[in-house]
């Protein structure tokens, strides 16, 4: 049987691989993997009592995977919800099927905004155990990195008719480093609400995803689409957008069959990302003992008192147990030797170092909280300063510019793809009539 040649650049679906970590059964894991440490959050709020918090995230979690079941009951070839089968036939063809990247898109655009926002937040008020404060982490960390490639979907998806994948097999290096940028704006983001609203209130931090929906909205309006409105509301119910934007394209320029709302210049939003963060941070320095209203909880005390107890004090006890540890570590090398033979022991002591703990906070809340402020802290500035360098150097995110070159290169190469993957589909079946007349 011939040989199929594989399209230039293009990496074609493979199993599994250990170095790194990947492959479509990998991805399948960590797919399921996700829901399980759903599972574990919802569990961990339900310890402490906390049922608000479990009840919303069970019930994204619900939003994102009934439809996603019914969907690719309907869409798939097998005719029935099966990720294993459909990884295999990915994995026969080559490419990822349609159904494979619905599947992929509802836990991007629904699940991990959500859960992102809520986990981390009501985590900050708890008392973890450290197999708890493990789960919120990674928690926050697959969140953002499914917005990320949620985001980078969408992008491609309006401005050509190709998916991810063709654009990384034509621009593999830009692909990447873009792809890391949105992993850590939205690890900033979320991790930044959760700080805020653990300081002040989501009642208070909320109208900042509100003014990023307002922003999509004004951009198309701005580009006289008719659709501004619903996009603003579209944005309302789909966070991810209303945080990083929806104009705030680095690749293409929405094509002209994609909707309305996407058209528009980025930069209305992107000047949004900067009023979120600096309110933010302007409230979390106020000291506001009787929050802001007299109203139910918003009556809490806010500010840099809270600000302090919860997030600054375990900063700098989780540095005091650093510098403890790096000082006093140590390694004891005694020999010992006998008529016949030496040998050397060996101990290992950290002096009196312990784990960190402030106030009420377990250690393990002391590190989580501590690794959100750090989170928080490093990239907020980082994010803020690359929206700067877009802006500035980068008419397409900032203006909308077109880059007619770049999308006929890449739909040229979504093409090529897609005759492959048919090829490899017409090898398979001819490979399977063959096994059954043998037998």
């Amino acid at each position: 049987m011939a040989i199929i040649p594989i399209p230039e650049g293009y990496k074609p679906t493979f199993a599994f691989s250990i170095c790194p970590p990947s492959g479509i059964f990998f991805q399948l894991a960590m797919f399921l993997f996700d829901f399980l440490n759903d599972l574990v959050q919802i569990g961990t709020f339900l310890l402490h009592g906390d049922w608000w918090f479990a009840g919303f995230i069970a019930l994204f979690v619900l939003l994102s995977s009934l439809p996603t079941v019914a969907w690719m009951t309907e869409k798939s070839s097998l005719k029935r919800f099966d990720p294993l089968g459909e990884a295999r036939l990915c994995l026969a063809r080559g490419v990822p099927t349609e159904t494979w990247e619905g599947m992929l898109w509802a836990e991007r655009t629904v699940e991990a905004p959500s859960t992102g926002l809520i986990g981390p937040y009501g985590a900050s008020l708890l008392q973890l155990t450290p197999l708890q404060a493990a789960s919120c982490l990674y928690g926050l960390y697959s969140s953002a990195k499914a917005m990320a490639e949620g985001k980078l979907q969408e992008e491609v998806k309006r401005g050509a008719d190709a998916e991810v994948y063709a654009l990384k097999a034509v621009r593999p290096f830009k692909t990447a480093m873009c792809s890391v940028w949105y992993g850590a704006a939205y690890a900033a983001e979320l991790a930044a609400f959760a700080v805020a609203s653990a300081v002040l209130h989501p009642l208070v931090t909320m109208p900042g995803y509100l003014l990023g929906a307002v922003a999509n909205g004004a951009a198309a309006w701005f580009a006289g689409s008719p659709e501004f409105l619903e996009e603003a509301i579209f944005s309302c119910l789909g966070v991810g957008l209303a945080m990083a934007g929806l104009q705030t394209n680095i690749f293409f320029k929405p094509k002209a069959t994609a909707p309305g709302g996407a058209k528009g210049p980025g930069w209305i939003p992107a000047l949004c990302i900067f009023v979120r963060f600096i309110a933010w941070t302007a409230l979390c320095f106020l000291d506001l003992p009787r929050g802001l209203v007299s109203l139910g909880s918003l009556s809490r005390p806010m500010g840099l008192p809270v600000l302090r107890a919860k997030f600054l004090e375990p900063a700098a006890a989780c540095f005091e147990a650093i510098a403890c540890f790096t000082s006093h570590f140590w390694i004891s090398v005694e020999p010992e030797a006998n008529a016949t033979s030496m040998s050397l022991t060996e101990e290992l002591g950290f002096g009196d170092c312990g784990w960190p703990a402030t106030g009420e906070l377990s250690s393990a809340s002391t590190i989580f909280n501590t690794c959100l402020l750090l989170f928080a802290v490093v990239l907020v500035p980082l994010h803020m300063c690359i929206v700067v360098g877009m802006l500035l150097f980068n008419p397409i995110y900032a203006c909308a510019a077109e880059n007619p070159d770049l999308k006929r290169e890449v739909e040229a190469k979504q093409r090529e793809i897609d005759d492959f993957a048919k090829q490899k589909e017409q090898a398979a079946g001819q490979r399977e009539q063959q096994s059954l007349l043998a037998d």
